[in-house]
């Protein structure tokens, strides 16, 4: 017997008899050793037409015993008790009219099992409890004989498609483009079976979404683990548990504000059956600016402090570090945000989550700030941060966020792992990997042992991972599950060189029409500049020659000073690496790869998350150059190995000393760079003026 225990956000303050209950069924006393279960307490949350919540505090799903509600009611008048049947009766009402839309589960248009309501009522000694459309437990032997009467038996398919629905995966199924009609083109016809896979997103991803804790949470996973998911279910769910709730959940991306706001909405709507109030769930950037709210720049407004932009401190190592340091130690933020959850964590500053801390209502260890963290995608650093250091020390010497302290007794974990990548092909997640670290090259990072390898989502087949050691890891299928069967001659990922500029400009308005001729929408394209320098031109060209063929972009550099949604329905996405993070597109078309900084963390970085945002296709374009031709040789020997990686073990200890040096030396050829630009643009001057000036 296998059960699979989900305390969702709804179970409040756990009952003792209800405790009991559950206790009774993950031990094995209430079902058989061949029955599959899922044990919710606290869930389903539904609102009826009033917008009144209604809640069950347990629900099993059975593959023997189809689904079952349970509400206790402590009380022993028969008014309370008729209240608390009610309330159970609309939500199994809900759940089943939820659950009657799915066809798979229907044979001559009723569901082939019932949604059993039940009211669990050990105080009730009376008889009438004003309706027999529910059944009544006054005891634990009573509730053990109702939750074990068996149903229509459930295939194994049909079990997760109604464990789907439960935990509101379909809501996510309404972000994708469906066509009723049937698709002729092979290429739309292999990208629509995808997404079907895609937007199922999985049991182990669902029960982080649902799974409540009293404290901290933190999330990690690789790029399309579905971090920015789980958040925005989590947001909605508190919202529909407590609409009153001030929810805030902050991202680094700015392009990422839609995306969010979409995601909370749909899952808002699939449970309450109305849009969220956004007064009180506050999607914020981190920083914002004048014309935008941000969580730096409204909790200045609150405190009465005039915020500062990033003209205020450009000098300093870390600008926003900065602003936020200065407030932290301003001792003047107050507690404001009921829950708090981070998107992109591994961007933010530690002091951006100290000035969080301080947001939070409640004691350190019951703080509801939850961070979704991606090891493997900062821009900026490898690192992985530990909240020790993330938060910093309290008054009394003691870590303000500790996840092992403010772990509540009889919690499995609040540190969750998603091993699971839904966005990505294995094939281009493993190249992305190997060409991000450069292991078949001069590696330029990596990550520290087995463990971590294991973490995101791969397998160790040989090596023992000291420095020198030949070691082999292999991705397999069950972490990346979602298989594009790409029609034959249309290879997921690959590269092609350009002897200029235009050419290269010419191929990538190439395939962007090649895709849209063969069924896939404009805006589920992306073309993502690596140089960042000539970025405005490619996207310039770009844009023009699409115009040519009735084909509009949505280039979201454009305008510096807004933040436009990143995606718009039938425009070409374009974008620079930083505002594509944390985005996604079924064809990624990577220009100016030729740029690409091949000796640094941050170029590296770079490659890993321009191709980590493809869910289907990959192109890699550059001007043919000795940088290129690596890149190529990287890619073709990547593909090669796939899935699995090949490595010899760096000494990490050495690895790191010279990356920073490395990095250190790239910083300031950038900023020599920017220096040449402007003083070129001040003072007229040529490409072969400076060249000359060079020179001489």
């Amino acid at each position: 017997m296998t059960v699979t225990y989900i305390p969702t956000i709804g179970r409040g303050e756990e009952n003792y008899d209800v405790a009991q209950i559950a206790r009774k069924v993950r031990e094995g006393v209430v079902y058989s050793p061949e029955d599959q279960v899922i044990l919710y307490a606290g869930w389903p949350q539904v609102k009826d037409y009033s917008g009144r919540t209604h809640t069950a505090d347990l629900t099993v799903v059975s593959n023997h015993h189809g689904v079952k509600l349970v509400k206790f009611s402590p009380s022993s008048s028969s008014t309370d008790l008729k209240k608390d049947a009610l309330s159970i009766l609309q939500a199994a009402a809900t759940t089943e009219a939820l659950l009657g839309k799915s066809l798979e589960l229907k044979k001559k248009r009723k569901l082939i099992f019932d949604v059993v309501p039940i009211l669990f009522a050990p105080n009730f000694s009376g008889t009438d409890i004003g309706t027999d459309e529910i059944e009544l437990a006054r005891s634990e032997v009573e509730i053990i004989r109702l939750l074990a009467e068996s149903d229509n038996e459930l295939s194994t398919e049909q079990q997760a498609e109604v464990q789907a629905i439960i935990e509101g995966a379909k809501a996510l199924g309404q972000i994708g483009e469906k066509d009723d009609t049937d698709l002729i083109d092979p290429v739309a016809r292999a990208f629509n079976d995808l997404e079907a896979i895609i937007y199922n997103f999985d049991a182990t991803q669902r029960a982080v979404a649902l799974t409540s804790i009293n404290g901290p949470q933190r999330i990690r996973g690789l790029a399309g683990t579905g971090k920015t998911v789980i958040l925005a279910m989590k947001a909605a769910l508190a919202h529909i548990e407590n609409p009153n709730a001030k929810i805030l959940i902050t991202y680094y991306t700015r392009s990422l504000r839609d995306v969010i706001e979409r995601l909370i909405t749909r899952f808002h709507r699939h449970f309450a059956e109305t849009d969220p109030n956004w007064d009180n769930i506050h999607v914020r950037h981190g920083w914002g600016r004048s014309n935008l709210p941000g969580v730096y720049r409204d909790t200045c407004v609150r405190e009465g402090r005039s915020p500062k932009s990033f003209n205020d401190v450009r000098g300093a190592k870390n600008p926003f570090g900065a602003v936020c340091q200065e407030i932290v130690q301003s001792n003047a933020i107050s507690e404001f945000y009921d829950i708090i959850l981070v998107d992109e964590g591994q961007d933010f500053p530690d002091s951006f989550y100290q000035m969080c801390f301080y947001l939070a209502k409640g004691t350190r260890d019951e703080k509801q700030i939850i961070w979704a963290y991606d090891e493997l995608q900062n821009v900026f650093d490898v690192q992985v941060r530990e909240p020790e250091l993330l938060f910093g020390t309290d008054s009394d010497g003691q870590p303000r966020i500790s996840l092992l302290r403010s772990l509540p007794a009889g919690t499995d974990t609040n540190d969750f792992v998603l091993q699971r990548s839904y966005r990505n092909q294995r094939e281009v997640l493993v190249l992305a990997h190997s060409l991000g670290f450069g292991v078949y090259s001069d590696v330029v990072q990596m990550l520290e042992n087995a463990k971590h390898w294991e973490d995101v989502g791969y397998e160790v087949i040989s090596g023992t991972f000291d420095t020198g050691s030949e070691n082999v890891v292999e991705r397999p299928l069950r972490n990346s599950p979602s298989i594009l069967h790409s029609p034959e001659g249309i290879p997921i990922a690959s590269t092609r060189a350009a002897t200029d500029f235009d050419q290269e400009v010419s191929f990538a308005v190439e395939e962007i029409k090649f895709f849209i001729d063969h069924g896939i929408a404009p805006h589920q394209i992306m073309v993502i500049s690596l140089d960042d320098r000539v970025a405005r031109s490619y996207f310039s060209r770009i844009s023009k020659d699409l115009n040519n063929h009735n084909i509009v972009s949505n280039n979201i550099i454009k305008d510096t000073y807004s933040e436009p949604p990143f995606r718009i329905d039938g425009m070409v996405t374009m974008s620079t690496v930083y505002r594509a993070k944390g985005n996604e597109a079924a064809v990624v078309i990577v220009v100016g790869a030729d740029a690409a900084v091949l000796r640094t963390r941050t170029g590296r970085n770079k490659i890993f998350v321009a191709m980590t945002r493809s869910k289907a296709w990959l192109r890699i374009m550059g001007v043919n150059s000795k940088t290129f031709k690596q890149m190529q040789r990287e890619f073709d020997t990547a593909i090669e190995n796939s899935p699995r990686i090949k490595f010899t073990m760096p000494d990490m200890n050495q690895l790191n000393t010279i990356q920073r040096g490395l990095e250190e030396k790239h910083a300031r050829i950038l900023e020599a760079k920017r220096r040449m630009e402007k003083m070129k643009n001040e003072l007229n001057l040529s490409d072969d003026d400076l060249n000359s000036l060079i020179e001489e």
